[in-house]
């Protein structure tokens, strides 16, 4: 498969009042909701595969080998962030190129951010093992499964973030079909796979499972890339792209931390907090699962944005397009959240009785959810206007708000509710704060109000038919 090579119209470049009077995507506005259903769609089938996968795990495996294997996919998720940002400024600049109908200017990035990747994870795949070992046999623990797991961990680091790489390529080419059908590959194979080895060798028959799904997920991108990656190095251009890369990898990190908050706050502050915890695994649970439904659907939009800047040369029309995807994905994350109060509520209290306490924070959570979930078109809309500093001090302003509301409730009010209500209140702060510091900003008056007519309706709907507004905090 080849990178789309649709031309952008000469009046559709640089100052052309006409071109960038429409709002609308590059591709239209048909083709983004299409993408939107089909990423969604395909997110909740894999979500449904892997808790399979992930209760099948568990029952045959002892918890104490899904500590080391937890140990291990944490070492895995970590390799992403070891290319200092290289990866993320290279997409961002090709997403502007193809805006531009030029996408091979920005091809030499590419090549170098694929260098750097490679080598950095080779890097970290070395001290991971090096640091692991001595660690494993400080500790008394030198058992073969944690070597093992080291060994595999660090085996996977350069051929994941080798994929990883060309994922995130093909979502910025719009190849969201390619994606959409590797993930149900990578989420169907594990289920085959990994659970039957898992059944049959133990630990070791997963650390081979899941070197299979990642050489099968390697020969996928490199059967559908839309780049050819080449070796090159230039330290100018490194630097470069770890300039512009860097706080877009720091606003994801610390938009990432922000979903922990509320978690540590009850763990330390509340009485019994471990108990407390347990029961609000519970509602975290029906969280994560809405804020991944919103996160498929910001990840469609995504390079819509750059795409839009380099079309038109002005951050304006970008701007229109991530306010009026913000007010599609509030909608579409609204229906999800209703059908998660009224439905998944219900069931799940009556599957887990011992849980429902923690369930009843579900009444905060699911519009903190929406809140966290808006906030990536405005984080995203920063990155791709080379904007991306502005949307790092958004993600550490959002930090404080979450962990200041969070630590004051559970002081004041010392229940799960109480917390559940302010980082609700953390992650409507934040969400905010982004969308003034962003789009915001370039919008005229009427859209303005009607930007803030939409949403205010939609969270207004969402906490009435959610019991928060008449109840309050209890």
């Amino acid at each position: 498969m080849t990178a789309s090579t649709e031309t952008i119209p000469a009046e559709g470049v640089l100052g052309c009042e006409t071109a960038g009077a429409d709002s609308a995507p590059a591709s239209g506005w048909r083709r983004l909701v299409s993408d939107c259903l089909l990423v969604s769609g395909v997110g909740l089938v894999c979500q449904a595969l892997g808790t399979v996968t992930a209760v099948g795990l568990r029952m045959v495996l002892s918890p104490a080998q899904m500590g080391v294997w937890q140990t291990v996919k944490m070492l895995l998720g970590y390799v992403n962030y070891a290319n200092l940002g290289a990866s993320k400024g290279a997409a961002r600049q090709w997403a502007i190129a193809r805006g531009q109908g030029n996408p091979q200017a920005a091809e030499t990035g590419l090549h170098v951010a694929f260098t750097v990747n490679t080598l950095s994870s080779v890097i970290y795949a070395g001290v991971v093992l090096l640091v692991g070992l001595a660690a494993v046999w400080n500790g008394g623990d030198g058992s073969a499964e944690w070597i093992g797991g080291l060994a595999v961990a660090a085996f996977l680091a350069a051929l994941q973030r080798h994929v990883t790489f060309h994922i995130t390529l093909l979502r910025t080419a719009q190849q969201f079909g390619t994606t959409s059908r590797l993930a149900l590959l990578e989420a169907g194979l594990t289920l085959l796979v990994a659970v039957w080895a898992a059944r049959q060798f133990g630990l070791w028959g997963l650390y081979g499972a899941t070197m299979l799904v990642m050489l099968a997920a390697w020969g996928y991108v490199e059967h559908y890339r839309v780049v050819r990656l080449q070796w090159a190095w230039n330290g100018q251009e490194v630097r470069r792209l770890v300039k512009i890369g860097m706080p877009i990898l720091l606003s994801g990190l610390i938009h990432g931390l922000l979903r922990s908050v509320d978690k540590w706050t009850i763990l330390t502050l509340l009485p019994e907090g471990t108990a407390q915890l347990g029961c609000y695994s519970a509602a975290v649970m029906v969280f994560a699962a809405l804020e991944g439904l919103g996160n498929s659907m910001a990840t469609v939009f995504l390079p819509r944005y750059g795409e839009k800047y380099g079309q038109v040369g002005r951050r304006r029309e970008a701007a229109r397009l991530a306010a009026r995807s913000s007010e599609l994905q509030a909608g579409l994350t609204a229906i999800a959240a209703l059908a998660a109060w009224w439905v998944g509520r219900p069931v799940l209290g009556w599957l887990l009785p011992a849980y429902r306490p923690g369930l009843e924070a579900l009444r905060w959570l699911l519009p903190g959810a929406m809140a966290l979930c808006l906030a990536l078109p405005a984080s995203q809309y920063l990155a791709a206007v080379e904007l991306e500093k502005r949307a790092l001090g958004g993600a550490i302003g959002g930090m404080v708000l979450v962990g200041g509301a969070t630590v004051t409730a559970a002081l004041c009010f010392g229940n799960l509710e109480a917390v559940a209500w302010a980082a609700c209140c953390g992650y409507l702060g934040y969400f905010l704060l982004l969308a003034v510091l962003s789009y915001w900003q370039e919008l005229t008056w009427p859209e303005r109000r009607r930007w803030a007519a939409v949403h205010g309706l939609i969270f207004g709907m969402v906490l009435l038919l959610c019991g928060a507004l008449p109840g309050g905090l209890r």
